[in-house]
C-alpha cells in the first residue's frame, strides 16, 4: 500500500513538472511581448483582416512574414500585402529586428524617429508607400544597416547628411521622392556602397568632386531626373567598378570628361534630356562591356565618333535629337550586337553606310534629317528588322523592291522624302508588315494590287503622293484600322465593300477626284471613328444610314458637290466631335438633334443654300470639352460656322452658352434682331463674325469682357448707336471691323490701348469728331480705314509718331479733316496706300512724301491744296497711281517718273498748272515786281547795247564807204 502511494506521489510530481514545464513554454510563446507589439501593430492598420494569420490561436513566430530566432521577432517582412494606415511605432520597439520590409504597400503618415532604437537593424525598406514629411536624421543611428530603400514616397526635406555614419551601407535608395537640397558629399563616406539611388527627386546643386573618392565599389549611380547642374567632374572615373550610370533630365552642362573611359566595366550609360555638348570623348572606345548608351536630346552640336564603332557588346545606341551633324560613320557596322539604333531629330548628311548591313538590327530610326541618295537594296539583308523609320530626309529614286525580303519587318516609315516610281508590290512579301507609311513623296502609279498581299496591314498612309487609278476593293478584305489616301489622284467611285469591315477605324480620301455617292453600307462600318472625303466630286444626298456610326467622332464632306437636306439621323452619332459639310448644295434647314451631341466641337456648314433658323433650343454642344474621348480627333476645335447661307431670324441667346465655341461664324446670311448680350459669355472666343447680316441695336457693351477676342467682323448690317469704350479693353483684339453700319458718335480714344491692333476699319458710318490722339500708340497697325463718315479736325497730333508705325493702308478719304497735309506722312516707310481726298486738308503737298518708297497710290484729290507738286514724289519708284485733281495746285508739272504718264483727269481742276500734259505754255513771269533794281538793270543794259550797235553799224559803214571811193 505505501508502494503504491509513493508511486502516486511520483507521478503527479512527474505531472506537476510537466505541467509546469509547458506552462512556462506556453508563458514564452503566448505571453511574449513582441507578441503585443505585433498584435498592436495589426491593430492599427484600417484593413487588419489581411493578416488573417495573425490571431490569438496562434504562435506569433509562425505569422505570416514574421521570422524569429530563440523566440525573438529579427524579420518582418510584409511587402506587397496592400496594407493600410499609418506605421505604428510600436513596431520599433522590436528590439532584435534585422529586417523590415513594409515595402509595396499602402503605408502613408511620417516616419517615427523611435526607429533609431532598431540598432540592430540591417535592412529597412519602406519603398512603395505613400509616406510624407521629412527623412528623419535618426537614421543615421542605424549603423549596422546594409540596405536602406526609401523610394517611391512622397518624402520631402533635404537628404540627412547623417546618412553618411551608416559605414555598413551597400545599398541607399531614396528614389521617386520630393527630396530637395544638395546631395550630401558625407554619402562619400559609404566606402561599401554599391547601390545609390537618388533619382526622381527635386534635388540641385552640382555634384561635388569629393562624393566620389571613397566609392570605388559603387556599380549603379543614379541620379536622374533631378535638376542638377553644372558639369560632370572629373572624378568621377574614380568609380571603376560601375556597371551603370544614370545622368538623364537633369541640368547638366559641359562636354564628358575623358575620364568616362575608365568605366571597363560599365553596361549601361543613361544621360538623355541634358545639356551637354560635344564632342563625345573618343575615350568611349574603352567601354568594352558597354551594352546600352542613351545620350538623346542633348545639344552635343558633333559628329558621331568613329570610335563608336569599338563597342563590341553595344546593343542600343539611342542619339535622338541630339543636334548632331555629319554623316553617319561606316565604323558602326563593326558594333556586331548592335540590334536598336536610333538617330531620329538630328542633321545628318550624307548616304546610309553599306556597312550597316551586316548589323542584326531590329529597329532602326533616322527621321527628321537630312539623309540623301537612294534607298539601298541592302536594307533587304536585315532579316531581323521590325522597323525601319526613315521619314522626313532628302532620299530619292525608287523604294527597292528589296525590303520585301525583311520578313519580320512589322513598320516601315518612309515619308516625306523624294522618292518617286511605283510603289513594289513585293514590299508585302514582309508578312509581318502592319503599318506602312509613303506620305508626302512623289510616288506614281496605281495600287490595284500592290497591297493584296500584306495579309496583317493596319495602317496605310499614303496621303500627298501622285498615285492614280481607283481605290481597290481589297483594301476591304485586309486588317486595315487606318487608311489615309488624301491629295493624290484616286478616281472612281469608293468600294461600297470598304464600308463592311468591322476594323476600319479611319478613313481619308481627301482632296482627290473621287466621284459617285454614299452608299448606304456606309452604315456598316461600325467601328469607324473618322471619315475624312473633302474636296472630291462625291454628290447625291448624306445617307441617313451615317447615324448607324455609333463610334464617329469626325465627318468631314466639306468642298463636294452633296445636296439635299442634313439628315437628322446624324443626331444618333454621339461620339461626334466634328462635323464639316461645309462648301455643298446642302439645303433645308439645320436639325435640331445636331443640338444634343453632347462631344461636339467643331460644326462648319458654311456655304451651302441652308434656310430657316439657328437651332434655338436648349443645346449640349461646345459645352464639356473634358468629355471628349479622343481630342486628337477634333479638327479645328471650336470652330461654329454658318456662314454664306440663307438663314433667317435672330442669333439664339443660347449660344451664349457654348462655352467651348473659338470661333463663332455667322456671317453673309439674313439674321436680324439685336446681337445677344450673352455671347459675351464665351469665355474661349477668338473670333466673332456677324458681318453681311441684317442686324440691328447696339453692339453690347459686354463684348468688352471677352478677353481672349481677336477678331471682331461686325460690318455689313444695320447697327446703330456709338461704339463703346469697353472694346478699347479688348488687349488681344487683332483686327476690328464695324465698316458700313449706321454707327454715330466719336471713335472711342480708348482704342489706343488696342497695342496688337493691325486692322481697323470704321468706314462708311456716320461717326463724326476727330480721330483721337491715342491711336498714335497702335504701333502694330497695319491697315486704318475710316472713309465715308464725317470725321473732321487737323491731324498732325495723331501722326506725329507716325516714324514708328508698320501701317501699310490709311484711308481717310471723304470726311471733313482739316488743317495742313501732316509731313509726317513722309516717316510711314512701310505705307503703300494713301488715300485722302474729299477732305478739307490746306497747305502744300510736303517733298517728305518722296521718302515712302513702298508707296503705290497716292490720291489727294478734292482738297484745297496749293503750291507745286514736288518732284520727290514724281519719283516714287513702285507709284502706280497718283491723283492731284480738285486742288489749288500751280506751276509746272514735273516730267519725271509717274508723272511723265498722268492723265489730264488726274489733274483736272487746278488752274494754274501748266506743261505738256495739260497742254498749257508755261508763261515767263517778270522779275520786276519783286526784284525792281535788277529790272531797271536790265533795261539801263538793253538801251546802252542798242546805242553801241548802232556806233558800230555807223563806223563799220563809214570804213565801208571809204574803201569804196578809193578804189
Amino acid at each position: 500500500m505505501a508502494m503504491a502511494f509513493r508511486v502516486v506521489q511520483c507521478v503527479f510530481l512527474v505531472l506537476m513538472v510537466c505541467f509546469l514545464a509547458s506552462n512556462a513554454v506556453l508563458e514564452r510563446k503566448f505571453g511574449s511581448p513582441e507578441r503585443e507589439i505585433l498584435f498592436s501593430f495589426k491593430n492599427s492598420l484600417i484593413n487588419p483582416e489581411i493578416l488573417s494569420s495573425w490571431t490569438t490561436a496562434t504562435w506569433h513566430c509562425e505569422w505570416d512574414g514574421v521570422s524569429c530566432e530563440d523566440n525573438r521577432v529579427i524579420s518582418l517582412a510584409l511587402s506587397t500585402h496592400t496594407l493600410r494606415g499609418t506605421i505604428s511605432p510600436s513596431i520599433f520597439s522590436l528590439s532584435s529586428l534585422t529586417v523590415l520590409d513594409l515595402s509595396a504597400n499602402q503605408f502613408y503618415g511620417e516616419i517615427s524617429p523611435k526607429l533609431a532604437s532598431l540598432n540592430g537593424l540591417k535592412i529597412l525598406d519602406l519603398g512603395k508607400n505613400q509616406l510624407t514629411g521629412k527623412l528623419p536624421s535618426e537614421l543615421g543611428e542605424l549603423t549596422q544597416l546594409q540596405t536602406l530603400r526609401l523610394g517611391p514616397n512622397f518624402f520631402t526635406g533635404k537628404v540627412p547628411p547623417e546618412l553618411g555614419n551608416l559605414v555598413k551601407l551597400s545599398s541607399l535608395d531614396l528614389s521617386g521622392n520630393a527630396l530637395t537640397g544638395k546631395i550630401p558629399p558625407h554619402i562619400g563616406n559609404l566606402t561599401q556602397l554599391q547601390i545609390l539611388a537618388l533619382g526622381n527627386n527635386f534635388l540641385s546643386g552640382t555634384l561635388s568632386p569629393s562624393l566620389f573618392n571613397k566609392l570605388q565599389s559603387l556599380s549603379s549611380f543614379d541620379v536622374s531626373n533631378n535638376s542638377l547642374s553644372s558639369s560632370i567632374p572629373p572624378e568621377i572615373g574614380k568609380l571603376t567598378s560601375l556597371t551603370e550610370l544614370y545622368f538623364g533630365n537633369n541640368h547638366f552642362s559641359g562636354q564628358f570628361p575623358p575620364e568616362i573611359g575608365n568605366f571597363s566595366k560599365l553596361e549601361v550609360f543613361s544621360s538623355p534630356s541634358c545639356f551637354f555638348n560635344g564632342p563625345i570623348p573618343e575615350t568611349i572606345s574603352k567601354l568594352k562591356s558597354l551594352s546600352k548608351l542613351d545620350l538623346s536630346n542633348n545639344p552635343l552640336q558633333c559628329s558621331i565618333p568613329k570610335a563608336v564603332g569599338e563597342l563590341k557588346n553595344l546593343t542600343i545606341l539611342n542619339l535622338v535629337d541630339a543636334d548632331l551633324n555629319g554623316t553617319i560613320p561606316s565604323e558602326l557596322g563593326k558594333c556586331k550586337n548592335l540590334k536598336v539604333l536610333l538617330l531620329s531629330f538630328n542633321s545628318l548628311s550624307g548616304v546610309l553606310p553599306e556597312e550597316l548591313s551586316v548589323l542584326p538590327l531590329m529597329t532602326f530610326s533616322a527621321e527628321k534629317n537630312q539623309l540623301s541618295g537612294p534607298l539601298p537594296s541592302w536594307l533587304g539583308k536585315w532579316t531581323q528588322i521590325d522597323s525601319i523609320l526613315l521619314s522626313n530626309n532628302q532620299f530619292s529614286g525608287r523604294i527597292p523592291a528589296e525590303i520585301g525580303n525583311c520578313s519580320l519587318l512589322s513598320h516601315i516609315s518612309l515619308g516625306s522624302n523624294l522618292l518617286i516610281g511605283e510603289i513594289p508590290k513585293e514590299l508585302c512579301n514582309a508578312i509581318s508588315l502592319t503599318e506602312i507609311e509613303l506620305d508626302h513623296n512623289f510616288l506614281t502609279g496605281n495600287i490595284d494590287d500592290t497591297f493584296a498581299k500584306c495579309s496583317n496591314l493596319t495602317e496605310l498612309v499614303l496621303l500627298d503622293n501622285q498615285i492614280v487609278g481607283s481605290i481597290p476593293d481589297y483594301l476591304s478584305v485586309l486588317p486595315l484600322m487606318v487608311i489615309e489616301l488624301d491629295s493624290n489622284n484616286f478616281t472612281g467611285f469608293i468600294p461600297s465593300s470598304l464600308w463592311s469591315s468591322q476594323n476600319l477605324i479611319e478613313f481619308s480620301a481627301a482632296s482627290n477626284c473621287l466621284e459617285g455617292t454614299l452608299p448606304v453600307e456606309i452604315g456598316n462600318a461600325a467601328s469607324c471613328e473618322s471619315i475624312v472625303l473633302s474636296n472630291n466630286s462625291l454628290s447625291g444626298t448624306i445617307p441617313k444610314e451615317i447615324g448607324k456610326l455609333s463610334s464617329l467622332s469626325v465627318l468631314n464632306l466639306n468642298s463636294n458637290f452633296f445636296e439635299g437636306s442634313i439628315p437628322v439621323e446624324l443626331g444618333n452619332c454621339t461620339a461626334l466631335t466634328t462635323l464639316d459639310l461645309g462648301n455643298n448644295n446642302l439645303n433645308g434647314s439645320i436639325p435640331e438633334e445636331l443640338s444634343d451631341l453632347s462631344q461636339l466641337q467643331c460644326l462648319v456648314l458654311s456655304y451651302n443654300n441652308l434656310n430657316g433658323k439657328i437651332p434655338s433650343k436648349g443645346s449640349k454642344y461646345f459645352h464639356q470639352i473634358y468629355s471628349i474621348p479622343d481630342s486628337s480627333y477634333v479638327q479645328h476645335h471650336g470652330v461654329y460656322d454658318l456662314s454664306y447661307n440663307r438663314l433667317t431670324g435672330s442669333i439664339p441667346e443660347e449660344l451664349g452658352n457654348c462655352m467651348v465655341v473659338v470661333d463663332l461664324l455667322l456671317s453673309n446670311n439674313m439674321l436680324s434682331g439685336k446681337i445677344p448680350r450673352s455671347l459675351a459669355r464665351l469665355s474661349n472666343l477668338t473670333t466673332l463674325d456677324l458681318s453681311g447680316n441684317l442686324l440691328t441695336g447696339n453692339i453690347p457693351q459686354e463684348f468688352g469682357d471677352s478677353v481672349l477676342l481677336q477678331g471682331l467682323y461686325l460690318g455689313n448690317n444695320k447697327l446703330t448707336g456709338s461704339i463703346p469704350e469697353s472694346l478699347g479693353q479688348l488687349s488681344g483684339l487683332v483686327k476690328l471691323n464695324l465698316t458700313t453700319n449706321m454707327l454715330t458718335g466719336s471713335v472711342p480714344s480708348s482704342f489706343g490701348n488696342l497695342s496688337g491692333l493691325t486692322h481697323l476699319d470704321l468706314s462708311s458710318n456716320a461717326l463724326t469728331g476727330g480721330l483721337p490722339a491715342s491711336l498714335s500708340s497702335m504701333v502694330n497697325l497695319v491697315g486704318l480705314y475710316v472713309q465715308q463718315n464725317r470725321l473732321s479736325g487737323p491731324l498732325d497730333e495723331l501722326f506725329k509718331k507716325s516714324i514708328e508705325w508698320r501701317v501699310e493702308i490709311v484711308n481717310l478719304s471723304c470726311n471733313v479733316f482739316s488743317g495742313f497735309l501732316p509731313k509726317s506722312f513722309g516717316n510711314m516707310s512701310y505705307l503703300t496706300l494713301l488715300d485722302l481726298h474729299r477732305n478739307g486738308f490746306t497747305g502744300e503737298v510736303s517733298p517728305e512724301f518722296g521718302n515712302l518708297a513702298q508707296l503705290e497710290y497716292l490720291d489727294i484729290s478734292g482738297n484745297k491744296l496749293c503750291g507745286q507738286i514736288p518732284d520727290e514724289i514724281c519719283g516714287v519708284q513702285n507709284l502706280f497711281f497718283l491723283d492731284f485733281s480738285d486742288n489749288r495746285l500751280e506751276g509746272r508739272i514735273p516730267s519725271n517718273g509717274i508723272c511723265s504718264n498722268l492723265t489730264k483727269a488726274s489733274l483736272a481742276g487746278n488752274k494754274n498748272l501748266c506743261g505738256g500734259i495739260v497742254g498749257l505754255r508755261c508763261p515767263f513771269k517778270s522779275f520786276g515786281s519783286k526784284l525792281p533794281l535788277l529790272n531797271v538793270w536790265v533795261l539801263v543794259s538793253g538801251m546802252v547795247g542798242t546805242v553801241l550797235i548802232t556806233l558800230s553799224a555807223v563806223i563799220v559803214l563809214r570804213i565801208w564807204v571809204n574803201s569804196g571811193r578809193q578804189k
